[in-house]
Order: structure tokens, then C-alpha cells, then sequence
């Protein structure tokens, strides 16, 4: 061989060790996983590994058929639908890796491929197919959660960061973070807005192990010129850094140091990383969060949002837009709007209460229906003919609109301005368009409105 040729040969050893790398690490541990489980399988038939391995393609499918339907927990209890999914998808890979063959797609493996389906559907009858996928974090307690986080704290700016990275780029769990760095992200204008946007730079994911023509993580955060701007929190983050210390994610001071960086020379630990959105919420006060439920958080936000399944999958990362089913669960605020909605068709009679995103879901008034407004300190109330009681409530609470009592209708109190502040309120009161016509104003009588296409009487109590 020439002594300065072009290129390199390549031994088994090395193709090996390259094909082993594109594989992530959970793939790694997945493959691990379910070599050690069939290992333990096997030597209850007096066989291991080596042995198996030699066998011709007839012998191992009848093995891997009767292991599949005879695999268990070290408790005895069964395996639930997905973990058989994840140990059939290991010892497929660890058999390619191990130059066998693909005991999934290949044709001699038809039998013990046959066996997996049916056993699949016995698991499912006895209630081993339901996955419970992380929930995405309520409306409620996101707002809560991200007014706990203080900005002029060292941990309170970190965990700002890690929400907003997390949402913004959808990421998965624990994936990547600790071997970000400063150099992971680049800043960029916004063309037209000149808006500073922070983008990740490409990076191999679980579902992303090649280079793509589009990144598979294409998150982007932009400036929103207010107090959880995202991309201010994050130049804020990065100046605080400890120059010392390579890692994005670095430990943070107990307290505000009097000159220097906020962060200590050394990393957060991946286990620390990896319980991030749990400490989060716990010190908020909401129902505990871990960090793949700000994953589903931002998928549900995009899919809420009208944007389409292949947009998200160039942010989230995904595949194929079947997986993106698992995040598309109707939250409780959508159910009990739509009880509501059941309700007031079938019960005219009932007692419907109108509030806003915090209080509960928004009930509708159907066109042409008689409303009577009595103000009183409380604020507004509504009846609505025949019988309907409906009280106006914001996410403040049960007054959207301080009517003074004292007031003469018509005079001191502007009807006009109440509803437009009631159509315009900031806090989510109610969703009308500011359509008012006064059509009557006589002296002694109530005044009326036309009301987002309701006749509205105000009186005086």
C-alpha cells in the first residue's frame, strides 16, 4: 500500500464502532436493556447469546416467538404493550449491529412477527396497551409558574432560561443538555421586524442522527419588548455565565455575588438537568411538571394555535405526523366547555357562569335572547329569558365591571363605555365585538342596548 494514500482503509473493528455512534444513547441503553432480558430468557432453556446467535433462521424465530409471549417483569408481572414494543425493537438492532439479521422485517421471521401481533393484542385486552404520555402544563399554572421565576435571582434567571429553551425549542427531556454550550445557540435579525431571534444550532437528536436539508429542531425565540421576553433573558443568562466554565447549564450561586459571574465553574449535573421543570413547579405551587411536559406544553400551544402538523414536526422534531397524535388530547378547560355547550341546549333553565381563562370556560348567549342588567356594588348580573341566570365573571374575579350603585342610568353611569370595556376587557370578560345601539332613553324607562345581537335593559336597584 502507498505510504501517503488518499484514503483509509477501514477494518471490521472501526465500520463497527462507526455504526454504533449513529445510534443515540437511549438507543444504546434500549438495545442493552433487551439483550439483558432475553439473556435472562434463555438461560432458563440452558442457552446464552454465542449459542443463539449460531442457530440457523428457523430455530431462532420459534425462540423469539415463545420469548416474546413468555417475557415477564423480575416481579412476574407482565410487561406492559410498549415495553414489548422497546425490547423487540433492541434485540432488532442488537442482531443487525451483530451481523445476524433482522428478525423484523426479515421474511424468515414471519411466524415469530405473527406471535408479536397477537400477544400485542392479548396485552391490550388484559389493559397493558394504555400508554400514559406526560400531560402538558394547564394555562393556569403555567401563569403562575412563570410569575414564581425571578429574574434577579441566579436560579430564578436559569430556570427562566430553561422554560423558555424548552418551549421554544421543544425539547425532549433531559435530551442534550448537558453538552450544550455557549457556542450551541446564534443570534439573528429578525428580517423586516429587526427583532433579535435566538436559533440552536444543529445538533444529533434521538429522531435526528443525520444532516437533514432542514434542521430537525428549528425553534426559534424572538424579542417581545416586554417582561418575559425570552431572547432578554437569555443575553441576560449568557452575560452572567462564568467564562471559566464551557457548559450552557452551570450551577448557580446561592445568591447574587457583588461583582463577577452568577454561576459557578463547574456544570449542573445531569441529574439535576433532568429534574429541572420538577423543582420549577414544586417551588410554584402547581401540580408537579417534568421537563417532557413542557415538550407536550409547546406542541398543544402550536396545535391550539392553528399551525400545522408538518410546521411543528420542523420544531419538534418528529418524524411523521402520527406522532404527534400523542400530544393531541383535548385539555380540561375544552371538555368543560363543551359540557356547557351540551347543558345549555338540553337545560335552558340552568345557571351558566361566564368567565375567563383562569375562572373557568366561557358560556355563550344565544342571538335575540332578552338580557336584564341590574348594576349592583357585586357588579353586573345577567337573566337571561326564560329563567337563564348568568353571572359575568373575569379572571380577577366575579365582578368584571364595577357598576356604582349610586349612579342615575343614563346620567352619572356611561352604559356605553361599560360595554365596551366589557367587550374589550383585557382580562378574557367575554369575546364581543363592540356592535351597541342605543334604542331607548326616555325618561323613567329602562335604557336598552343592542348587544352583540341581544336586547339589553339596564336598571337602576
Amino acid at each position: 500500500m502507498a505510504e501517503n494514500s488518499r484514503f483509509h482503509i477501514v477494518d471490521d473493528e472501526e465500520l463497527k464502532a462507526i455504526m454504533e455512534a449513529a445510534d443515540s444513547k437511549s438507543t444504546k441503553n434500549q438495545v442493552k436493556y433487551a439483550v439483558k432480558v432475553f439473556s435472562d430468557y434463555l438461560k432458563l432453556i440452558n442457552m446464552d447469546m454465542a449459542m443463539v446467535a449460531a442457530l440457523p433462521n428457523s430455530e431462532l424465530d420459534d425462540i423469539i416467538g415463545k420469548f416474546y409471549c413468555g417475557a415477564r417483569k423480575q416481579d412476574g408481572e407482565l410487561y406492559c404493550k410498549k415495553t414489548m414494543q422497546a425490547i423487540r425493537f433492541g434485540l432488532q438492532r442488537h442482531f443487525i449491529n451483530e451481523g445476524k439479521c433482522d428478525i423484523v422485517m426479515n421474511e424468515d421471521f414471519a411466524s415469530s412477527s405473527r406471535v408479536f401481533k397477537s400477544y400485542s393484542a392479548t396485552l391490550k385486552q388484559k389493559g397493558k396497551g394504555f400508554v400514559k404520555h406526560k400531560m402538558a402544563i394547564r394555562e393556569e399554572d403555567m401563569s403562575i409558574i412563570q410569575d414564581s421565576l425571578d429574574v434577579t435571582d441566579p436560579l430564578g434567571l436559569q430556570n427562566k432560561v430553561f422554560l423558555d429553551f424548552m418551549l421554544y425549542f421543544c425539547n425532549r427531556g433531559r435530551e442534550n443538555l448537558r453538552e450544550m454550550t455557549r457556542d450551541s445557540f446564534e443570534m439573528k435579525v429578525e428580517s423586516g421586524t429587526g427583532k433579535r431571534c435566538i436559533t440552536l444550532k444543529d445538533t444529533l437528536t434521538k429522531n435526528n442522527r443525520e444532516d437533514d436539508l432542514e434542521k430537525s429542531q428549528g425553534g426559534v425565540m424572538i424579542e417581545t419588548n416586554n417582561a418575559r421576553c425570552p431572547v432578554a433573558s437569555f443575553l441576560s443568562y449568557v452575560e452572567k455565565l462564568n467564562p471559566e466554565c464551557e457548559s450552557f447549564w452551570q450551577k448557580p450561586k446561592s445568591k447574587v455575588p457583588t461583582s463577577g459571574p452568577w454561576y459557578c465553574n463547574s456544570p449542573l449535573g445531569k441529574n439535576k438537568l433532568g429534574d429541572k421543570m420538577k423543582e420549577i413547579s414544586l417551588k410554584a405551587g402547581t401540580r408537579v411538571y417534568t421537563n417532557h411536559c413542557l415538550r407536550a406544553t409547546s406542541i398543544t400551544f402550536l396545535r391550539d394555535a392553528g399551525f400545522k402538523d408538518r410546521d411543528i414536526m420542523s420544531v419538534s422534531g418528529h418524524h411523521s405526523e402520527s406522532s404527534l397524535k400523542h400530544y393531541a388530547r383535548t385539555t380540561d378547560k375544552k371538555k368543560e366547555e363543551m359540557a356547557h355547550a351540551i347543558s345549555s341546549t338540553i337545560n335552558p333553565n340552568q345557571q351558566i357562569q361566564i368567565a375567563g381563562p383562569r375562572a373557568g370556560p366561557s358560556a355563550s348567549v344565544r342571538p335575540n335572547q332578552q338580557i336584564q342588567i341590574a348594576p349592583g356594588s357585586a357588579g353586573p348580573s345577567a337573566i337571561v329569558d326564560p329563567n337563564q341566570q348568568i353571572q359575568i365573571a373575569s379572571s380577577a374575579g366575579p365582578s368584571a365591571v364595577d357598576i356604582p350603585s349610586t349612579s342615575s342610568v343614563g346620567q352619572d353611569l356611561d352604559l356605553e363605555a361599560i360595554l365596551r370595556d366589557i367587550a374589550n376587557s383585557p382580562r378574557g370578560t367575554m369575546n364581543i365585538p363592540v356592535n351597541i345601539t342605543n334604542t331607548s332613553s326616555q325618561e323613567n324607562k329602562p335604557t336598552s342596548f343592542n348587544f352583540h345581537n341581544c336586547v339589553v335593559h339596564f336598571h337602576q336597584q
